[in-house]
């Protein structure tokens, strides 16, 4: 008897290696998979749900470039409520395919002044230095923004939002490269949680690098991420910039200002879906 169940189960076996279908189902009656499916879950009331893989943030997810065998794989990053996809190259949250169907404007702060930042890599190795500074913000006034929904303090540069919700944030500035071996500067976006409202992290940023300092023009930042954030969630800009070798002469990055380049600033818009 035990060698006949054990021959009809390889015989079931090679069928679902052959037909490469598998059903996960709680009713031994529901098991058979949708005939256009590779993959059916099935749950009944009340319904179980699929837990995807889940990261801490989406940096900590493997980010294979150029792979297309990795495209469509999905994951859940715990810091920004977020599910992401990726695209071979790059993960994107699923929120950006959706973001534009009721975008609802919320607060804008814009820069008031640059923010010069510099460093020397010095004569000894290691090589290279970085610096880093909090850009400034400010509303059309000259004292703290203390909204109902949101906040901002022009002494720490930070704003913090009141109201539970998916957002779109959008951040732009532009730059210009001084002195000798400006490898790469970032226009960085950070969150900190409610919790550890001084410890920020970066949750976004856009990046330049060049190998030539001289480029007759200065790059241009645009950044824009859907997240969802909890009450008591704070927000600032960062700009960040790493240099070379540059034993005689400081290395530097200002993030401008300018009108000519567009305004510096920083955006909330509500996403009502």
């Amino acid at each position: 008897m035990m060698k006949k169940h054990y021959f009809i189960s390889l015989l079931f076996l090679f069928e679902s290696l052959f037909y490469a279908q598998i059903s996960i189902a709680p009713n031994p009656a529901n098991h058979e998979p949708h005939q256009n499916s590779i993959l059916d879950v099935k749950s009944s009331t009340p319904a179980k749900a699929v837990l995807l893989p889940v990261v801490s943030q989406i940096s900590n997810a493997a980010d294979p470039d150029n792979d297309n065998n990795f495209r469509g794989a999905i994951v859940y990053s715990k810091n920004n409520g977020t599910i992401y996809e990726h695209d071979g190259t790059n993960w994107s949250s699923i929120y950006n395919y959706i973001v534009d169907v009721k975008p609802q404007y919320f607060a804008h702060f814009s820069r008031p002044s640059n923010l010069n930042l510099s460093c020397n890599g010095g004569l000894l190795p290691p090589y290279g230095c970085t610096a880093t500074g909090i850009i400034p913000l400010v509303n059309n006034g000259s004292s703290d923004f203390q909204g109902s929904s949101i906040n901002l303090s022009l002494a720490s540069n930070v704003v913090t939002v009141n109201e539970t919700g998916l957002y779109r944030v959008t951040y732009r500035s532009y730059a210009t490269f001084n002195g000798l071996n400006t490898d790469e500067i970032q226009l960085r976006l950070q969150k900190a949680m409610t919790a550890t409202p001084t410890v920020f992290s970066t949750i976004d940023y856009k990046s330049f690098t060049s190998d030539n300092d001289n480029l007759g023009y200065s790059p241009v930042f645009n950044g824009s991420i859907v997240l969802q954030v909890n009450a008591g969630e704070k927000f600032r800009l960062q700009g960040f910039m790493q240099s070379g070798f540059s034993p005689l002469i400081n290395s530097s990055t200002s993030f401008q200002n300018n009108n000519t380049y567009g305004t510096g600033e920083l955006i909330f818009e509500k996403i009502v879906l």
